[in-house]
């Protein structure tokens, strides 16, 4: 048996205890109640809104460290070019 609970938040591990009191109608109308009866269970309620976050997080993290890194290597590039061109120039002045 399923019933939806609204209004709880997911925290990975959740566990909810019912507690059932069966109630006896006699013939005559009256009623008595019986031992009452207990359960519990446990189940998992993943929390994707927290877990979609987490992974646009990681993704915003790795875009950044590789747009860094791609930036470094194009820095050196021109660097490297102009000192290349400063050295050619310097050559040719001689």
């Amino acid at each position: 048996m399923k019933a939806p609970v609204h209004g709880v938040a997911p925290g990975v591990s959740l566990a909810a205890t019912a507690t059932l009191t069966p109630l006896l109608t006699d013939a005559s109308g009256s009623t008595s109640s019986l031992k009452p009866v207990q359960a519990t269970a446990h189940g998992w309620a993943v929390p994707w809104t927290l877990l979609l976050l987490v992974v646009v997080l990681i993704a915003a993290i790795a875009g950044a460290l590789v747009v860094r890194r791609r930036n470094r290597v194009r820095r050196k590039a021109r660097e490297d070019a102009r000192v290349r061109d400063a050295v050619e120039q310097a050559l040719r002045d001689q």
